[in-house]
């Protein structure tokens, strides 16, 4: 059954794998803290190969056993849940980018037998 798309914001927050919040990960605090806010869910994307402000490339090659890997989180939710969020967010990430753009989605529900 096909399904009206609807308009809804997309959030991605660009760290390093490397990047660290007491102690932990700072994707893991962020994924944590993203569900305390009570975003509708979030995705953790480990990159292979990137750089950033400081121009420095990470890469994951042959014989690098290099643990500081870009790493991408999306959120998807409301265009006010998102605008909240990222403003919260701004406040706590000492080092990052943070994206929003709107997104058309379709949900789709797959028949279990």
């Amino acid at each position: 059954m096909a399904r009206d798309l609807e308009t809804l914001s997309l959030m991605r927050i660009f760290v390093d794998e490397s990047d660290r919040r007491d102690g932990k990960p700072l994707y893991m605090s962020l994924v944590d803290e993203l569900q305390k806010l009570g975003c509708a869910g979030a995705t953790v994307f480990k990159g292979i190969e990137g750089f950033g402000s400081h121009r420095e490339l990470h890469a994951a090659r042959a014989f690098d056993f290099s643990n500081n890997m870009p790493v991408l989180i999306e959120v998807i939710d409301t265009a006010g849940k998102i605008d909240d969020t990222a403003s919260h967010l701004r406040e706590t990430i000492g080092e990052g980018l943070i994206t929003i753009e709107r997104v058309q989605t379709s949900p789709v529900e797959i028949e279990h037998e």
